[in-house]
């Protein structure tokens, strides 16, 4: 069983539902949503968004269309696709009422055109500037719409994801037993306090490529490193996160500069020693928290032999970014280079093409 756990859906028709006067509009281009990957055309229409008379962003029809996603599935090998929403029309700091209304809005859309369609898991969309209303919305989406999961991006503002603001929707998270797929928006960062230095910075001025590159790992760097030190993990065991699009090159460096600083493998960290040990926090070794933390890989890291020798209890899932042309999206062809890797084992190719993701989701296989 094979599982795309990253693929990006927007069904514009979302929209008609929203009945905020700012809910923007669209703009379609008959016949002008072509993607060229891989040397490939895939045809289509395009749309473009406004919101407050400003251009959020265009995408091709493939963002709205599930029977072209069925098609790429299946063509790819696939037998799952994770639905993920886009991360430009949601972010955090659009007015509350506004937000609220299109996370609903977006949710039933999706759960009416995945009926029936056993081979696509929806995961939810929420608000999580108001954690009452997400925890509604999630609890809505998961009981009342049949959602394997909730998407995330990231901590808002200065709260970033182990803040105790977010502990209520974290104890809901695990009552339900689905996972959250954390999924950043640059723009989202930009103005975060907490990460003032990564996505979004003027540090990438002449450089717009860093942001994808360098943001999404290292943002999930700090963001690991909190819930893992903030003692997130030990409160709630059961707690998953998924995190795409920053590749797994850094988890074993994470892990073991974790270790270091807190469990006196390096010598001259002896007050990191002591603060971590008056604190109290951890039960576990830092390292041993990556059972809770789910990764993707990216098709392209030929290094991922040396990653699962590095981690061999490894939670690697794969995803193929499906419908974006970054560096990070690797459809149609995201299955065929892992199935090739030499140095990896046919049991580990299944895991990561499937059968942790499989677990993630709480899917039997």
């Amino acid at each position: 069983m094979y599982i795309d756990g990253d693929t990006h859906y927007w069904p514009v028709r979302f929209l008609d539902r929203v009945k905020h006067s700012g809910r923007g509009y669209l703009e379609f281009q008959k016949g002008a949503g072509a993607i060229v990957r891989y040397g490939e055309t895939f045809p289509g229409d395009a749309a473009t968004y406004y919101r407050d008379g400003k251009k959020i962003h265009s995408f091709s029809e493939t963002r709205w269309n599930l029977d072209m996603h069925q098609e790429i599935m299946k063509r790819e090998g696939f037998d799952y696709q994770v639905v993920i929403a886009d991360n430009r029309p949601l972010i955090y700091e659009v007015e509350r009422d506004l937000g609220v209304e299109m996370a609903r809005a977006y949710n039933d859309t999706v759960s009416e055109d995945i009926a029936g369609r056993e081979r696509f898991i929806g995961i939810a969309w929420v608000y999580l500037p108001d954690v009452d209303e997400a925890i509604r919305e999630l609890r809505r989406a998961v009981k009342d719409l049949g959602f394997k999961g909730v998407k995330l991006m990231g901590g808002h503002e200065d709260c970033d994801l182990d803040a105790e603001v977010l502990w209520p929707f974290y104890e809901e998270v695990c009552k339900l037993d689905v996972p959250i797929l954390v999924h950043p928006g640059t723009r989202v960062f930009e103005a975060q306090d907490c990460h003032p230095w990564l996505v979004g910075s003027d540090r990438y001025d002449g450089f717009k490529m860093l942001a994808t590159a360098l943001g999404f790992p290292l943002t999930y760097m700090v963001s690991a490193a909190r819930l893992i030190m903030s003692g997130v993990f030990d409160r709630f065991p059961s707690l998953r996160i998924a995190v795409f699009e920053g590749g797994v090159g850094w988890v074993p460096w994470l892990m073991r500069t974790l270790n270091h600083h807190t469990l006196g493998e390096s010598p001259g960290t002896t007050s990191v020693n002591d603060f971590f040990r008056e604190r109290d926090r951890l039960k576990k070794s830092p390292s041993e928290y990556f059972e809770q933390i789910y990764v993707a890989a990216i098709a392209w890291e030929d290094y991922l032999p040396h990653i699962v020798q590095m981690w061999p209890n490894h939670n690697i899932i794969i995803g193929s970014d499906l419908d974006h042309g970054d560096a990070i999206s690797t459809w149609p062809h995201t299955i065929a280079p892992i199935k090739a890797m030499q140095g990896i084992s046919e049991a580990d190719k299944e895991k990561i093409l499937g059968g942790n993701a499989a677990r993630l989701f709480g899917m039997k296989g």
